[in-house]
């Protein structure tokens, strides 16, 4: 690779061109491992234009606006129509919000009186009102849905502003050579108009995994890090990068012994994904005749196709909430019931398990309740929002009990905290149940229902809640998070979130033993089932099930099929023994090299 001279600038980009490696750590958006040249994508709108109007330049100026506003609605009006056959239609339906955003009638009307009042150009009053929506939803603390929702705003101010500047459609990228793209972030709109034959892959510098971006870039199949922190400013157009989607990383400027390793781990990338391809249609059945559900999660019936080919064995966790998040209103009964049923049917006769709406913490919904907690991960979500919501609860349990009737569907109740939660939730279900009975609906003649293990209460109170539910499914993700007291999206604690913590792990083992002892199905539906070290820790402990991403199956379903289960149960026997993450995450990395040679290379390093 040619060394740039010292202080050349990049023609055309006010850049000097820096020297030296640089590897900056992120949050893998969507897997995929790539290297290419740097493009940097602006935000398009630069310079906005500071005018004084005279009192006769004032109603021309507002209609002039109007006028703008309408040549955006027609853009993305446009936009989606063409979007709807190269997208899911979930991720298509981001753009339908955008439009409501451009009608808004708040925006709308604040802009028009600082062009009257203070007699200033329409890009001017525009950015100035748009600004301080920003500012408002940049304040609030502890939500990163919320904030991520300010790409969205500047998507929609980007092309405001550019049509009232006569530039066009700024949105567009325009490559000419495949590129990996470096942003502050990208838009909506951008990511979505990629070219999946230019783009390699992205990189930006803000961003989580609920930001429209991540969502983008993992339906086009796009190799995504995020919240890079300042990535953007430490790169030029032409600059080489490795995009690391699997670790959440990006190599900037890679020496000759970086590249060798890029190219190594892309070999071995293949090779494993031919191998384990070849496991697809195979049980997840230990040497010694243990089967073990390998399930997948999803969040859209439009992710089947990848269930499917992935080899998973049913649905362990169908999150609905995400009905709800990818529009303005509410889904009615019938949507809901078309969703779920569509998806029962296809997986059918394997079961899905759907859980209730688990909105709150990092998933707000203004149509539910209007602002968000102080403190969102411990206040108003999930079943607390169902049992004080009961409409919105009861219109969601009349379409799962409808879609029973299409193949084998669980209803999986989220959050629960108490027992005496549990059993109000339990008796809301059966008494919406027998409405339908009455009724006439044709359902399932039995639908079993389980609870979430999730908070450190329910999981020692384990003995109490087993008699209310037919099975339990294990959410690690926040279980983790409130056993350690740890903000899982909080990087600056993140090195404190530790799945093999010793008291998470005795936790979680006081709950299978628990369960087995009184005969009830048990899945683990969080990250530690598509881990391979807790994986093979969960199936020693004794687990039914493990749900986990479709991407993640072959993988898993490796590791189970290479090791006995007494030979599983001896290890977490053992780990139950340990007093700290370190130790048990050394004892098992020793364990799983010695399943198969090299088969750790799957994981990553």
């Amino acid at each position: 690779m040619p060394k740039p001279a010292s202080g050349k600038q990049e023609k055309g980009s006010g850049r000097k061109r820096r020297k030296g490696q640089l590897t900056i750590a992120g949050l893998a958006a969507s897997p995929g491992l790539v290297m290419g040249k740097v493009t940097i994508v602006g935000d398009g709108v630069t310079n906005i234009p500071v005018r004084k109007l005279d009192s006769s330049q004032v109603e021309s100026e507002i209609e002039r606006f109007r006028h703008s506003l309408q040549e955006t609605r027609r853009q993305f009006i446009e936009l989606c129509d063409r979007l709807r056959d190269k997208l899911k239609k979930e991720s298509a339906a981001i753009f339908d919000a955008h439009l409501l955003m451009i009608d808004d009638v708040t925006v709308i009307d604040r802009t028009i009186t600082l062009v009257r009042e203070k007699k200033i150009g329409a890009e001017q009053a525009y950015s100035m009102t748009v600004d301080s929506f920003i500012k408002v939803l940049g304040a609030v603390e502890n939500d990163s849905y919320l904030r991520a929702r300010t790409a969205d705003i500047r998507d929609v101010e980007r092309r405001v502003l550019s049509n009232l500047m006569g530039l066009g459609d700024t949105s567009r990228i325009k490559l000419s050579e495949p590129s990996v793209l470096i942003a502050h972030d990208l838009t909506p709109s951008q990511t979505a108009q990629l070219d999946r034959k230019l783009v390699l892959g992205c990189a930006t510098d803000v961003g989580g995994s609920t930001s429209h971006t991540a969502i983008l870039s993992r339906s086009l199949e796009i190799p995504a890090v995020v919240g890079l922190g300042n990535i953007s400013a430490q790169v030029v157009n032409g600059d080489q990068v490795i995009v690391d989607g699997y670790l959440g990383r990006v190599i900037v400027r890679p020496n000759s012994e970086q590249i060798d390793r890029f190219f190594a781990r892309a070999k071995a990338f293949r090779k494993i994904e031919e191998r384990l391809a070849e496991l697809k249609d195979l049980p997840a059945r230990t040497v010694d005749g243990t089967l073990v559900e390998l399930s997948a999660n999803i969040e859209f019936p439009s992710e089947l196709d990848s269930v499917l080919s992935h080899g998973a064995k049913g649905v362990g966790l169908f999150r609905t909430e995400f009905l709800y998040l990818t529009r303005n209103d509410l889904p009615s009964e019938q949507e809901q019931y078309e969703a779920y049923s569509q998806v029962a049917s296809r997986i059918a006769p394997d079961q899905v398990i759907i859980r209730t709406l688990d909105l709150g913490a990092d998933k707000f919904s203004s149509q539910i309740q209007p602002f968000p907690d102080p403190n969102p991960y411990l206040g108003n979500r999930a079943i607390r929002i169902c049992l004080k919501r009961k409409d919105i609860f009861r219109t969601q349990l009349r379409a799962i009990f409808r879609a029973t009737a299409h193949g084998d569907v669980k209803i999986l109740l989220p959050l629960v905290s108490a027992v005496e939660e549990l059993k109000k939730a339990v008796a809301f279900v059966r008494r919406v149940r027998r409405e339908l009975t009455d009724e006439g609906v044709a359902m399932a003649g039995n639908v079993q229902i389980g609870s979430m293990i999730e908070v450190p209460s329910a999981a020692l109170l384990i003995e109490d809640f087993l008699p209310y539910v037919d099975f339990i499914s294990i959410g690690t993700n926040d279980l983790i998070q409130y056993v350690m007291a740890v903000d899982r999206g909080n990087e600056r604690v993140a090195h404190l979130y530790q799945p093999l913590n010793p008291a998470v792990i005795r936790l979680i083992g006081k709950v299978v033993a628990a369960a087995r002892e009184n005969n009830k199905w048990v899945g683990v539906c969080g990250e530690m089932a598509g881990d391979p070290y807790t994986a093979l820790l969960l199936v020693g402990l004794g687990v039914d099930e493990l749900s986990t991403s479709a991407a993640a199956i072959p993988r898993i379903k490796k590791v189970i099929r290479s090791i006995s289960f007494e030979q599983a149960r001896r290890i977490a026997e053992k780990v139950l023994t340990l007093n700290s993450a370190a130790k048990i995450k050394n004892y098992l990395t020793q364990r799983i090299e010695e399943l198969d040679e090299g088969i750790i290379e799957i994981f990553g390093e």
